[in-house]
């Protein structure tokens, strides 16, 4: 299997796993606990998955340096900032909407680059955010008016992560090598593995406990999982690429809607009406495509 197969494949196993970890998370807050309990719970899960990997990619001649110190800081720093605007956003917006909606980041990534790096963009680039943000505003658009409810907390997650996309970036490059699989892999075990010392010495501060913790396995292991593969996947075909083939995670998140809504499981999807679903459908395919349409003006 040459590298584009399976820089693809790991990141459509990324979109799912991810589609499949907003359910979880969705469980968690429903059954077990809050926001702040359900990312402590996660970031220990996902440490673990982490620590696991560390002595198979063990580089420390890589790791220790202050360059690398402050780009794993804005790494775990942003991921933090989105995870906590994630799982509150999702008391109030369900998984299948959410998930196109993360859609956004891509405007939330050109705002930072264009004010701290100083890029500027093509005018496709500019047309594939204007889509992107007419996709939010059609999946927002219920009975009448826009759906503001649960935005603020999505807004943060979107800053947070992009924050955090633009520190992964830097760190997988900064391990180099010629192993783009290994690369990604470092880079992830290095970032979580940090995150779980944090998350341990907080578990009494916001009162997690161990039941927890495996309250959150379903969506922490797919987390995990949806990692692996976001970093190979990085690690092969760059974040541009990456990017396209994580927005699929919306069309999936639809379709696990559906599924979920059909048979009306209730805490982790509403029951809707076909206009409703007709609608997100559009939504979906519209931010899908102008986040495709922005990688491919970025590439040319």
């Amino acid at each position: 299997m040459n590298t584009l197969a399976i820089g693809i494949i790991s990141g459509l196993v990324t979109a799912f796993m991810q589609s499949c970890s907003y359910l979880g998370g969705r469980r968690f807050l429903a059954r077990e606990g809050n926001a702040i309990q359900l990312m402590i719970s996660s970031l220990i899960i996902c440490g673990i998955g982490a620590w696991i990997l560390l002595p198979f990619y063990w580089m420390p001649e890589k790791y220790f340096t202050w360059k690398m110190a402050m780009w794993v800081l804005l790494t775990d720093g942003g991921f933090l900032i989105g995870q906590w605007g994630f799982f509150n956003a999702q008391k109030h917006i369900e998984s299948s909407r959410i998930a196109s909606l993360l859609g956004l980041k891509v405007v939330a990534v050109t705002l930072l680059t264009m004010t701290f790096l100083g890029e500027r963009y093509s005018v496709w680039q500019y047309t594939a955010i204007a889509g992107a943000a007419a996709a939010a505003m059609l999946m927002n658009w219920s009975k009448g008016r826009l759906d503001w409810k649960g935005m603020n907390f999505l807004l943060t997650a979107l800053f947070g992560y992009a924050s955090s996309d633009l520190g992964v970036q830097q760190v997988v490059k900064l391990i180099g090598g010629d192993d783009p699989i290994a690369r990604g892999m470092a880079g992830f075990t290095l970032t979580y593995g940090a995150m779980l010392i944090g998350g341990l010495a907080v578990m009494p501060l916001f009162k997690v406990k161990w039941k927890m913790v495996k309250g959150a396995l379903p969506q922490g292991i797919c987390w995990v999982i949806s990692m692996w593969g976001l970093y190979v996947c990085f690690g092969l075909l760059g974040a541009a690429f990456g990017n396209v083939i994580q927005a699929s995670r919306g069309v999936i998140s639809l379709i696990l809607g559906i599924i979920l809504s059909f048979f009306a499981i209730q805490g982790l999807e509403q029951q809707q009406s076909v206009g409703v679903w007709l609608r997100k459908t559009a939504a979906a395919l519209l931010m899908f495509g102008a986040i495709v349409l922005y990688a491919l003006a970025a590439k040319g």
